[in-house]
Order: C-alpha cells, then structure tokens, then sequence
C-alpha cells in the first residue's frame, strides 16, 4: 500500500511537472512589436539617410552585422557567463537580491542579456521582485526559441543608447558616424556601457562618468599598445546628424519598404558629386529666379539606379518635392522615339530632306525655337537643331494615334489623355513624363542595343517592352552624337568635352522646364532643371540649363558612346545625295547607306526632275508651246515653292528653275507661287498690339520668280501689288473674305480666310 501511495505521488508529481512544463511552453515568446526606421544604404553600405521610426526613434531594423569587439565588450560588461546560463544566472541572480535586501533598495539588477532582452520587449516595466521572476520564466522560453546569437542580435538592436537612439546601427552612425562592424575598441565600449544608464550618462553631459566607464570595461578587455591607444580616443560630444544624400529617393522608397533597411544601388560617391554638381549649378541658375532642378542616373547594363537627387536640396522653395517622378512638360524631348519608329517602318531614312517651312496642320502652327525656316532640310539635322515643323510634319505622317500609343507602351505614365486631346503639339511638349520615365525609355533603348552590339552582354530584351528595332536605336543614337547648337546660345561654350555622348535636349513651352538626357554605352544621364511651381524663366532651356549639369554629371562616369552606328542587321543602299530618297532615274549624284533591314516606304526622290527649256537654255517651255526639235532638257533639285522660298535664304548655291519661255508658262499655280500665310485651313487671329491696340494682319506668298508683280485683291477690292518681298499687310475686321493674288503672267492663288 505504501508502495502504491508513493507511486500515485510520483505520478501525481510527474503529472503537475508535464502540466508546468507545457505551461511553461504556452507561454508566447517575448517579441519585439517596434516600428522601425526606413534606412537607405548604398551599395557599399554607405549610409545615405533614414527616415524616423514611426514612434520618434532611431531604431534601425536588426542587424546581425556588427564587430567582435562590441560583442567581447557587450558581454564582458553585462554577461560574462551568456553562452552558459539557460537565460537566467544563478549566482548572480542570488547576489543582487541578498545586496538589495541588505540595501532595503535595489541596488544591483542581476540581469542577464536575455532577461534584459524581455524587459526592452516588454518596454521596461517597475523592477519589482514579481517583475524579475516573471522575467527569468521568459528569458528561459526566449532560450528555448532562439539562439544565443539571435538573442544577442535582438539586444543590440533594440538597446537604448540616449536620447531617442535605439540599437547598435543607430548608435554607431550617431555618435560615431560609422557602421557597426567599423567600430574601434573605444567605440565598442563606449557603446557596451551605454545603455546601462542611458539617461544619465548620454553623451554630450556627464562626459568623465561615461569616459570613467569606458575605461573601467577596457582595462578588462585590453591590454598593452592595444589598450593604450584605445584610452587615447575621445568620447563622443553630441550626435551626428544622419545623413541625407538621398532625401528623394528614401522617400518613394518608403512607400513600398516602410520600417526596412533598403540596400539599394546608388553610388555613394556619385550622389555625393552630383549633388555638388547641382549645388554649384544652382548657385548660377538662382540669379535668374531658377530654384529646382533633379538628376537621375540609370546603370542601364545592370538595370541598377546609381544616381537619384529629386531636388536642390539648396533650393528656397519646394526642395522636399522629388521632381523625379514629377510630370512637366516634355518639349522636344520625345523627338528621338518618333525619329527611332519612322526608321523601322521605312518611312524615314537619316538623311532625308524634311520640309521646314511655317505650317497650320489641323489648326496647330508650330514654330522653330529660333524663330527661322530652313526651306528643306534632313532628318537628322532636324533632329540635332530640335527642329520643331520639320516633327510636326513627320508626326502627321506617321500618325498621332499611333505615336500616342508607342509613348504609353515606354510608358509614359504621364500621357493620360487620348490622342486627340494632344494633337500634333504632342511631338512639341502637348504631353507631360517624368523624368523618370523618359530616362528609362532611354535606358531601355540602350539595354536592346547592347544586347546586338556588346559581346559582353547576353539579355533578351522584349519587343514589347522597346518597340524599336536595335538598328533604329543605333543609327538614332548615332545622330545625337551630333546634336549642336549655335554657340551662341548661353552655355554652350563650357561643353568642351572629349567624351562621345549621345544626347537630346528639351524646352516647353514658356520657359517652364528644360530637359537633358544622355547615353552612354552603359549609362543614362536625366536632368530636368526649372521651377517646381511652373514658373517659366528668360533662358531657361535645355541648352543652357540642363545641358551644362548633363556633361558635368557624364565627366563623373569616365564613360562614353562607343557603340557602332549601325548593326549587322542593317542593310545598304543607294540614295540621292541631295534628298536622302533612295534615287530615282533623275539623281546624278548618290552615295551609299544604312538603312533598317525594312520595306522602303518613302518611295524613290520625288525633288530631281526633268525639264525641258529653250534652245537657249535660259527659259522653261511647256510641250504645246514650242517646237519639240528645239527643247533641250537638265535635270533640277525642285523644291515645293514655299520650301524653295525659305531654303534659298540659307542656300546661296541653290540653282532656281528658269522663267518660263515668253507666252509659255506653266498650267498649275502651285508650281509657280504658294502661300506661305495663311494656310488651307488657317484661321486668321487679329493681333493685338503691346498696348492693346488693333493690328494688321500681314499675308504673304511665295513666287519661284520673285522679280514677278503680284497683284492683291480681298473681296474684289484692290489692295495694292507687291515686287521681290511678297508681304501684304491689310486691316480687317472679323468676319470671311476671299483673298486673290494674280501675278503679271496671269497665274491666280485663291484663298478663303476666316478673320477672328
């Protein structure tokens, strides 16, 4: 019976210690529920700024990243026995309650590393003896869950180390301004010591009981040169500030990593010359009321962001707005994707004359920048002078709806608007990207490119994603090489740069926003530069504001183009040397070219003809109106006669056509004379003088002769008649008139024109 009795107590015993033991087991392991700081490194692990945690802390996400020696220290100082006891210490535990007894007042603490682990988990409670034991059942369940290395990473992340600093990172970049795993021996201790009275020896106040117990630790740690020099260093004073070299960037990545460490791709050294850059640049472009500008530098090999700065961090007003991801208005910096997509269609070749001449399309006028028509013009010209009618042209040719469709493919996030609400004024700056997106397009152009022409890179790149052809792109690229402008335009003088850089520049309308972008064959450069506001400024240009940060910031990539122009799956062909049309029958000179392996679409030079003249040769005869047996033929670069009319301005070589025979002139008017104002389908707009006052609207015409008369007429009343410049200024009132010019030969231009 008293076998059975013991038994049953054994039982009973064994049950109550399984029961505690499960208890023991439900208990939930301490955790840590604290929001944390968004930090943002550089690739090296450079730290380029952190936002606050969402509690007003510094507390930067855990990292087991940090020196030996603050690990020797922190344990030498707190938990000599860590790697032994199963959370709590015995020995120790027992010393500090007989002191605090015999005290009457806690005195000692006892604390293991994992004990003082669930205290910070459990945001430091009263110590009172009920808190310490409950604290010693956690620290045994935190033993039971986590390695002595996990649970030693959690108290150096979550340790308090004065003022509103929590955990090693933090602490290191704010007193230190280092990483953890950098740490001197004098660091280490100092920051061992720290967070056992965080409030009473913060660094700044108390500086000889904070450097007593530094000391104090090293004399435990160290010892001989070691030790001697590691006494030398000084304590900290006050806090750094944490660094904020990319303010911008840390921002947009917040939205999407909040409370995490980013390790991102910037370059440190990078972003710290390009902010430079944009500071001294600022300096200059303040005196003409120009605050904001952005940089955004694409490693478009790797698809690794290496440079963001969203603003001027100089700059008086809206410095905080990343005008990264702002959308303004593009200008011209859209030419070259338009350019790129005629190539692969065939409807462009490189050199292809353009017409250049004031146009009204739709009712949409655009101009050129410099106020100039060149008559005729190529297409690759019309791109390195950002030409704006000869784009407008190639964009009705080729289709608003369909370019409108290729930006939103890029994307441009910023095209939210159907085709037709953009017009032809798409081409132009109509439309709104960011600088984001339009150097990414860029980069995308580059990445296909590199992946037909670099031996060194094997990437598919999707046909969806870059809707134009690696020979597009290359022969596209090859003409920005070229881009120039007047030198006299502001500063263009300090562009003295060896490097090869194919690059665009951009102005909206007004004078609101400048754009640069280059290529590289690794790099793209974006650079926006005006006022976040809108305000538009005198000189505020591509040329002269974005483009001087845009080869500064290339002059820090010791880089440069080096692709070909063309790719091996280019083909060559004949075109005329003149026009830059495949040849016709008529093209004396022609010369050879790459093209986009592609059906040709432009059709063979429409501008070389034949015609027949006199025996003299001197005059232009029609086949009804002279004896066939006498005409003689040459063959003449013919252009359009508004074309002719402005290109021959520029052109001083330019061979006219003849006068027509006497009694034998021409059966068409627009091969005589043309309207150069108004157009088909202009609607004439009164202008108003700078005080307010009515002003004549001035109508004009072009004449292959202008040693021709012509005669004026509106509305069957005489106006007046004209000789070499065909200008005819007339007062009118609103309303629908019929403008007639005759010329002395007879030929008649009629145009209807509604005056408003």
């Amino acid at each position: 019976m008293k076998w059975l009795a013991r038994h049953k107590r054994l039982k009973i015993t064994l049950l109550a210690l399984a029961g505690l033991f499960i208890a023991f087991l439900c208990i939930p392991v301490p955790r840590f529920d604290k929001p944390y700081s968004t930090v943002l490194t550089a690739r090296d692990g450079t730290l380029l700024g952190a936002k606050i945690a969402d509690d007003g802390q510094w507390r930067f996400p855990a990292t087991d990243k940090y020196s030996q020696k603050y690990a020797d220290c922190l344990l030498e100082y707190e938990d000599r026995w860590f790697y032994y006891h199963p959370g709590f210490n015995p020995i120790s535990f027992f010393k500090a309650l007989i002191a605090n007894i015999k005290a009457g007042e806690v005195v000692r603490g006892g604390s293991t590393i994992s004990m003082q682990v669930v205290r910070m988990s459990r945001d430091n409670p009263p110590r009172t003896y009920s808190e310490k034991l409950w604290e010693v059942i956690l620290a045994m369940r935190l033993e039971m869950h986590y390695s002595k290395q996990s649970i030693l990473d959690m108290y150096a992340a979550n340790a308090p180390f004065g003022g509103n600093v929590v955990g090693i990172d933090a602490a290191a970049w704010r007193y230190f301004h280092t990483t953890p795993d950098e740490l001197s021996w004098a660091e280490a201790a100092t920051l061992a010591v720290l967070p056992n009275s965080p409030s009473l020896i913060h660094p700044g106040r108390s500086r000889e009981r904070l450097r007593q117990k530094r000391d104090e630790l090293l004399n435990r740690v160290l010892t001989g040169d070691d030790l001697e020099l590691a006494m030398m260093e000084d304590i900290p004073d006050k806090p750094f500030e944490i660094p904020m070299l990319a303010y911008h960037y840390l921002a947009e990545q917040d939205k999407r990593h909040h409370g995490e460490h980013i390790n991102s791709t910037l370059d440190a050294s990078l972003q710290q010359s390009v902010t430079y850059i944009m500071r001294r640049h600022h300096e200059l472009n303040i005196q003409n009321s120009i605050d904001n500008a952005a940089v955004y530098v694409v490693d478009y090999l790797n698809d690794e962001i290496i440079a963001y700065i969203g603003n001027n961090w100089d700059a008086d007003d809206a410095r905080m707005v990343d005008m990264i991801q702002a959308q303004r208005s593009t200008g011209s910096i859209l030419k070259p994707f338009l350019f790129a997509a005629m190539l692969d269609e065939g409807t462009l070749l490189p050199e292809m004359v353009l017409p250049d001449i004031p146009m009204s399309l739709s009712g949409f006028t655009p101009k050129n920048y410099s106020g100039e028509y060149w008559g005729a013009v190529t297409a690759d010209k019309a791109l390195q002078n950002s030409l704006n009618a000869p784009f407008v042209y190639l964009l009705k040719e080729y289709g608003q709806p369909r370019f409108h469709s290729l930006l939103r493919q890029l994307p441009l996030r910023g095209i939210v608007y159907d085709a037709e609400h953009y017009g032809l004024s798409l081409i132009v700056g109509g439309a709104e990207a960011s600088l984001y997106d339009i150097t990414n397009a860029y980069a995308k152009m580059g990445r296909k490119l590199a992946s037909y022409v670099n031996e060194n890179y094997h990437v598919n790149i999707d046909d969806n994603i870059v809707p134009f052809s690696a020979e597009a792109i290359a022969e596209t690229y090859h003409v920005m090489l070229g881009l120039t402008r007047p030198v006299s335009q502001v500063g263009w003088g300090g562009f003295a740069s060896s490097r090869q850089l194919a690059w665009k520049t951009g102005t909206s309308y007004g004078f609101k926003d400048a754009w640069a972008v280059g290529v590289t064959d690794r790099y793209v450069v974006g650079v926006w530069v005006g006022n976040a506001d809108g305000e538009g400024r005198p000189g505020l240009t591509g040329v002269g504001a974005a483009a001087p940060i845009l080869f500064d910031v290339v002059g820090k990539l010791n880089d440069s183009y080096t692709y070909p122009a063309n790719t091996n799956e280019s083909i060559e062909i004949e075109v005329c040397a003149e026009s830059g049309y495949p040849k016709s029958e008529y093209c004396l000179h022609t010369k050879k070219t790459r093209a986009v392996d592609v059906e040709n679409h432009t059709g063979v030079c429409p501008y070389h003809k034949k015609v027949f003249l006199d025996a003299s040769r001197q005059f232009r005869v029609q086949a009804d109106c002279y004896p066939v047996d006498q005409k003689q033929y040459e063959v003449f670069y013919v252009l359009p006669p508004v074309m002719e009319w402005f290109y021959k301005k520029h052109s001083p070589l330019y061979r006219p056509l003849p006068a027509f025979y006497p009694g034998c002139c021409a059966m068409h008017p627009d091969d005589v004379m043309s309207f150069v104002y108004p157009k088909d389908d202009a609607k004439v707009t009164i202008p108003i003088g700078i005080r307010g006052d009515r002003q004549q609207v001035v109508f004009e015409i072009a004449h292959r002769n202008p040693q021709k008369t012509i005669f004026w007429s509106l509305n069957d009343t005489f106006l007046g008649k004209t000789r070499l410049n065909h200008q005819m200024p007339i007062d009118v009132e609103r309303g629908t008139y019929d403008l007639r010019c005759v010329d002395e030969d007879g030929i008649e231009l009629r145009r209807r024109i509604i005056v408003q």
